[in-house]
């Protein structure tokens, strides 16, 4: 992006792109306003408004300004008056969320009692606390001018009550200037811990019996962890509102499967707060992808959240081909597919994947096309967690990507040539040694054969 861009001209350009639906086609508009207002928040801090914001209140700031202003006709116009209001407003409230995730004990296995993401953490709270906070919302709305607003799932006499049997309940608290705003602060980083979650407890086994199913309009969604049905709103120990959304109530809950917490674990606390240079950020979005296509509701909406996910860890650049992306994740997913018969598929997904994006073809997206993907994005995650964990760099784990497949002597070969380019010494050294360093530790190759193909 560049310097002499203004926030308002920043903005400008994210509003052109708001997404129409609920579901956008990823890595179109939708995605790109993501990014852009990603940028707003870090780079830009708005002239014309109060200057005393904080920069790190300027993301709930612009999101919220940003779903005010859509329902508008002139949605610049009620952008900038609605991040007027919201920035001059200095008086901050304490916020306590409440909401159900559809998640149960199972085998042993409690759900955690506090789950990280970014500078987000919500915490589990006992079913009386949750009773309580219903109890209150009843209480307030059944007083209000519109009783009957109350969503059946709150209601006492409902067949469609949230069950504490296969609910499990967390509470999320934050200091914020108004109620939207504090929920906003929770949305930002909900679907990271959500797919975190979903990482650790979804069977990923490859479906075989449904490689050869044709795309359905009526998809099938896997067993996952969702998003809530509602959410309860408390200002100051009082009640203040709730957000009913569109997400249908479960009726069984996910039962958690053995083994959950000993690996969740490991990514309970992650990615961490002030990520910097490293890779995380591409981590975290990665979840984020992941969840969003476990809960699409089309297959074609799985397919790309699911692209975009292998994009963001691989560090796709915007410049290069589609298929770069697939293929740079080859080193991540060697053991577990054929690379030969991977490989053969990649072009066709791509074009799949543009058709899709670019033309508005209705290229037709396949089950197995949606598994595939899945499969490969999982994979990656796994493979990236585990480098970071081991302490590897992101120039490292960008030779792994670039570099993986690649036998001892061309990685000599490489590394002389880049010997001699003083500008690119550093980082090119380093992403060569840690490709040498990931061949020793983890790549165990019984074909040398097909891998100096696969570079053909």
């Amino acid at each position: 992006m560049s310097d002499d861009l203004t926030l308002s001209e920043c903005v400008k350009r994210a509003v052109e792109l708001l997404p129409e639906d609920d579901e956008p086609m990823v890595s179109t508009g939708a995605d790109e306003y993501a990014l852009l207002v990603r940028r707003i928040c870090v780079e830009k801090q708005s002239p014309e408004y109060d200057e005393a914001v904080e920069e790190r209140h300027i993301a709930d700031v612009v999101d919220q300004a940003l779903s005010r202003a859509q329902d508008e006709e002139d949605v610049f116009g009620a952008f900038q008056r609605e991040f007027g209001r919201l920035s001059n407003s200095s008086e901050q409230y304490h916020f306590r969320i409440f909401f159900p995730l559809n998640m149960r004990t199972g085998r042993g296995e409690d759900p955690p009692e506090t789950i990280e993401a970014n500078s987000t953490t919500i915490r589990r709270v006992e079913n009386e606390q949750w009773e309580d906070a219903v109890e209150a919302t009843r209480t307030a709305e059944g007083t209000s001018a519109a009783p009957d607003s109350l969503p059946k799932i709150l209601q006492e006499e409902s067949d469609t009550r949230l069950s504490t049997r296969h609910y499990s309940f967390y509470v999320f608290e934050t200091e914020a200037r108004e109620a939207a705003l504090a929920r906003s602060k929770l949305q930002r980083d909900l679907d990271i811990i959500l797919g975190k979650l979903n990482f650790t407890a979804v069977d990923w086994q490859l479906e075989k019996d449904t490689m050869d199913e044709l795309r359905s309009l009526n998809r099938t969604l896997p067993d996952a962890i969702n998003r809530p049905p509602v959410y309860l709103l408390f200002k100051e120990e009082e009640y203040d509102t709730f957000q009913a959304t569109q997400v249908d109530p479960s009726g069984t809950g996910f039962r958690l499967p053995r083994g959950f917490n000993a690996d969740f674990k490991l990514v309970r606390r992650f990615p961490p707060a002030g990520v910097g240079e490293s890779c995380d950020g591409e981590l975290s979005r990665g979840f984020r992808a992941l969840q969003a296509g476990l809960t699409a509701e089309r297959n074609e909406s799985a397919f790309l959240y699911y692209w975009r996910g292998i994009e963001e860890i691989t560090f796709h650049d915007r410049g290069d081909s589609s298929k770069n992306a697939l293929e740079r994740s080859l080193p991540l997913v060697h053991d577990s597919f054929d690379l030969t018969i991977l490989k053969s598929v990649l072009e066709s997904l791509a074009d799949k994947r543009n058709d899709i994006v670019h033309s508005g073809i209705e290229s037709p997206v396949y089950d197995r096309d949606v598994i595939l993907l899945r499969q490969m994005l999982y994979n990656s995650l796994n493979e990236v967690f585990a480098l970071r964990e081991n302490d590897y760099s992101k120039n490292e784990i960008i030779g792994v990507l670039d570099y993986g497949l690649h036998e001892t002597g061309s990685l000599e070969q490489k590394e002389d040539s880049h010997q001699e380019d003083y500008l690119e010494l550093e980082s090119s050294l380093e992403e060569l040694e840690g490709a040498r360093r990931w061949r020793k530790e983890r790549a165990s190759f019984e074909d040398v054969q097909q891998i100096q193909q696969l570079q053909e």
